[in-house]
């Protein structure tokens, strides 16, 4: 019997897919869009997130974060109502398939310092965001198991570390 067990082995039975738990109503603006208004978007959905559509196009997304860190925090000389939703907007999208697990939405997330994902279908077509509320709610012990490996694999000793 192994002292860390495979991967898989932990896993079993709770394969669940991204598409299962995300939230598939998208809410899009434009890139010319006013950060006041992006703000009271996501207060009116409840949401934390908006996609940024040019040209039917998917250009980017602002999450709560981006709008405290790149526009509160930074922009000093404007007021929100005179920044563009193009200006704070992260542009390097992360996606993932519906079809994943939603363990590798975690680790996707986690790997890169992000609460959420927009979720494509197999043309590349966004259908959704998964957020990690989305998968905590779902399967909350999900991030101990995910934390756990990244720290052993984190430990000078590796994945052979003791618990």
């Amino acid at each position: 019997m192994a002292l860390v067990p495979e991967p898989e082995d932990e896993l079993e039975g709770l394969k669940i897919r991204v598409s299962e738990v995300m939230t598939p109503n998208i809410i899009s603006v434009e890139p010319s869009v006013s950060v006041v208004d992006v703000a009271e978007m996501m207060d009116k959905y409840g949401i934390g997130s908006v996609l940024v559509r040019a040209n039917e196009k998917i250009v980017g997304i602002i999450t709560e974060r981006d709008i405290i860190k790149r526009c509160v925090a930074k922009i000093r000389d404007r007021l929100p109502r005179d920044v563009s939703a193009e200006e704070i907007m992260t542009k390097d999208l992360i996606t993932i398939s519906g079809d994943a697990d939603i363990f590798e939405a975690a680790k996707m997330m986690s790997e890169y310092d992000i609460r959420r994902l927009v979720v494509v279908d197999n043309s590349g077509r966004p259908i959704g965001i998964i957020s990690m509320k989305d998968i905590l709610r779902e399967a909350p012990h999900i991030w101990f198991i995910l934390s756990e490996r990244l720290r052993l694999a984190k430990s000078p000793r590796g994945t052979l570390g003791l618990i």
